[in-house]
């Protein structure tokens, strides 16, 4: 007996020996997920326009506008939009009706009307920025013309400047009849040929005035460049204490408090 003890204790080191030499295989490393690159988003058109948009209505600050009068300030674009809509309304404003009246059918002398309205005019664009460097529509908007010396701007520049309206409404007419008859667009007299050559040559400056405000580094027009690069700039009041003067006033004080002549969203170099 105990030399079977024995054997058999000494075979049990030995299946110990060979389970110990048994190695597991070993395990395989699971190969880590790779992140998948994300592909750049591409922008749509849509949001590059409207980039291209958002930079463009960034008006420029003063700085960066050649030949901008030192001491002044540029007005908000509440302010030029008022002062150009209350110019035309009381330079043309005549002309609305008339055209309405004639258009109605009714036979109506016009003599009058044409002549207050001529008087208007040439008072707002002439004799107004002769006497008080301002046209009606500047006072009640709060703002005036100055060249770039810092100079108060020729009442001659609000009366050519007025007469783009005109000259347009004529340039206009004087194409819609050449047009209509091109059989002889020029007319068949030599009075017709010399008035309709007037009316298209009125276009000229116009055309000018837009190239000029649109392209030029300093968005000045062709008057404003004849008078000595004219920029329109903030104003105060007239301080006149009776008379239509103080009317406008007035005025000038309700477009502010109905936010009139604040800034807009949409603002715009200062063109005029």
């Amino acid at each position: 007996m105990g030399l079977l003890e024995k054997a058999e204790s000494g075979n049990q080191p030995e299946k110990k020996s060979k389970k110990k030499a048994e190695k597991k295989p070993p395990a395989k490393a699971e190969p880590t997920p790779q992140k998948k690159k994300e592909a750049p988003k591409r922008e749509s058109r849509f949001s590059r326009r409207k980039d291209r948009e958002k930079k463009a209505k960034d008006p420029k600050p003063v700085a960066d506008l050649p030949s901008f009068p030192t001491g002044f300030e540029q007005p908000t674009s509440g302010q030029m939009a008022f002062r150009r809509f209350v110019d035309i309304l009381v330079g043309y404003g005549w002309m609305f009706p008339v055209v309405g009246i004639f258009a109605w059918g009714s036979d109506f002398d016009a003599t009058y009307f044409i002549i207050g309205g001529m008087v208007l005019y040439i008072g707002n664009v002439g004799f107004l920025p002769s006497r008080f460097n301002r046209t009606i529509g500047n006072i009640v908007s709060r703002t005036k013309f100055v060249t770039s010396s810092g100079n108060n701007a020729s009442w001659a520049y609000t009366f050519l400047k007025g007469l783009n309206f005109p000259f347009a409404l004529i340039g206009l007419v004087t194409a819609l009849t050449m047009l209509s008859d091109l059989s002889s667009p020029l007319g068949e007299t030599t009075g017709s040929a010399i008035f309709r050559v007037i009316g298209l040559l009125m276009l000229l400056p116009l055309a000018l005035d837009w190239l000029l405000t649109k392209f030029s580094m300093a968005k000045r027009g062709l008057w404003e460049r004849i008078f000595g690069g004219v920029w329109l700039v903030r104003s105060t009041k007239t301080g006149s204490s009776k008379g239509w003067l103080k009317r406008l006033d007035q005025l000038s004080d309700y477009a502010e408090k109905r936010g009139l002549l604040s800034e807009k969203e949409e603002d715009t170099a200062n063109l005029d």
